[in-house]
């Protein structure tokens, strides 16, 4: 693979597994040094069974730095942004990929369910982004751009899920947050974009181990796949495609859009 990053760096929150591991290891096989983020210490401790992010980047030759952090903490965003700028001196791309899924109807929630959700997806962009930009907007262009953000919004940032307010509502405003921040600074050169995944095979949600080790489907799963015009699940490395695009020199041009990566579903 073309080392097309070399010398850049990027922040992914979120980067001990899932997502934002297929990310991070995007990333770092183009030449990035990655700082891969999270709140868990899986992001730097492997185990018999499962090799850590970091293992995975350094055994491929890749440069990475871990950093164990919380970011819904004003205070931990800042030390990961720090840290992240001593490496090179820049901070060029940030994907804010950390989050939660889950809630329940209007009804069913709580003021501490409702403020979980929002914390953890929205809060979160929010914290890392203001962080980011600080940094971005005191160093100098490569190409015309100062700096990218990469949020991590969702199909169902855009379309409504059943029973899940929390997550629909805080996923609606990464979508803002990305169109704002595009809009106040795209003229200091900084690009922000979201992506929204449609349903991705992750092993988190119901039926998708079973699915993944057996082909088994059950009712989750089967909706999944009738609701999906092309016919397949997605994969991480669909999504790491997508914010390699974003970030990279290709989408130069490409400020305040939400790439729906999700095999059809939102056109549905």
């Amino acid at each position: 693979m073309r080392r097309r990053r070399e010398g850049r760096t990027a922040i992914v929150t979120g980067a001990a597994a899932g997502l934002g591991r297929a990310i991070a290891l995007g990333f770092a096989a183009e030449g990035a040094h990655v700082v891969a983020c999270d709140m868990r210490t899986e992001v730097e401790t492997s185990t018999s069974e499962v090799p850590s992010t970091v293992a995975l980047i350094r055994d491929a030759g890749g440069a990475v730095t871990s950093v164990v952090c919380d970011v819904t903490s004003a205070t931990e965003v800042a030390r990961l942004v720090e840290a992240a700028a001593g490496i090179t001196g820049r901070l060029d791309v940030v994907v804010n990929n950390a989050g939660r899924y889950g809630g329940s109807t209007l009804l069913d929630t709580s003021e501490e369910e409702f403020d979980f959700y929002l914390d953890a997806n929205l809060r979160s962009a929010f914290l890392v982004s203001r962080a980011a930009i600080g940094v971005m907007l005191a160093q100098d262009a490569v190409a015309g751009v100062r700096g990218r953000i990469i949020n991590m919004a969702s199909q169902f940032g855009i379309t409504g899920p059943p029973a899940k307010l929390s997550y629909a509502v805080a996923k609606g405003g990464v979508v803002m947050l990305t169109r704002q921040t595009a809009v106040d600074y795209g003229p200091e050169a900084i690009l922000v974009n979201a992506i929204a995944p449609g349903r991705i095979l992750t092993g988190d949600h119901p039926g998708e181990l079973e699915y993944l080790a057996s082909g088994e489907i059950d009712e989750a799963m089967a909706f999944s796949l009738r609701r999906t015009p092309f016919g397949r699940m997605g994969l991480p490395a669909d999504i790491a495609g997508a914010a390699l695009y974003l970030a990279g020199d290709d989408a130069s041009f490409v400020s305040g859009a939400v790439l729906s990566v999700d095999g059809g579903w939102t056109a549905y």
